[in-house]
């Protein structure tokens, strides 16, 4: 049930994302031919839900972003986006992960280059999680976690509501 709820969640985050205007920042580094063969590969986030790896990489971009956005927010402030937002973001570029090995080798080698442009700013902001805070909130049981996983941000209500979720200051 817990998962349903995070990927139903996730579902809901992309769908209001996707309407960002950075976009343009994809398709402005992509061919519209690498950008057909990304809609083409879709990852399955649930038994109803499914979506493209052009539509996660638009996502991914848009969480990283509003993240960064938030940073200087007071957790007060009930726009700014919290620990269970950035688990679904993680989610999210788990699938972009996957969906990476759908494309062939020359369309992969640029989008990974875009991808990397996006994971630097995701980096930029972020620190080692060496308590491995945020893969302690996340319900879903023995999971393979990459670098991602494995970061949390600096400052900001992110990184306050993943201190308190996780138990561990």
């Amino acid at each position: 049930m817990e998962e349903y709820f995070v990927l139903s969640w996730i579902a809901w985050k992309v769908g209001v994302v996707l309407t960002s205007p950075e976009d343009s920042w994809i398709s402005q580094r992509l061919s519209p031919d690498d950008l057909r063969a990304m809609g083409a590969v879709v990852a399955q986030l649930s038994d109803q839900q499914s979506i493209s790896l052009l539509e996660l990489l638009f996502s991914w971009q848009a969480h990283v972003h509003k993240f960064e956005a938030d940073l200087s927010l007071p957790k007060s402030d009930r726009s700014a986006w919290g620990a269970y937002d950035l688990i679904a973001a993680l989610i999210l570029r788990d699938h972009i992960s996957e969906g990476l090995d759908g494309l062939d080798a020359h369309v992969r080698a640029r989008v990974e280059a875009v991808l990397a442009e996006i994971d630097n700013k995701f980096i930029s902001y972020t620190e080692p999680d060496d308590l491995l805070r945020v893969e302690k909130i996340d319900a879903r049981p023995d999971r393979r976690r990459e670098w991602w996983w494995k970061r949390i941000p600096s400052v900001g209500p992110a990184r306050d509501e993943v201190i308190l979720y996780s138990g561990i200051r």
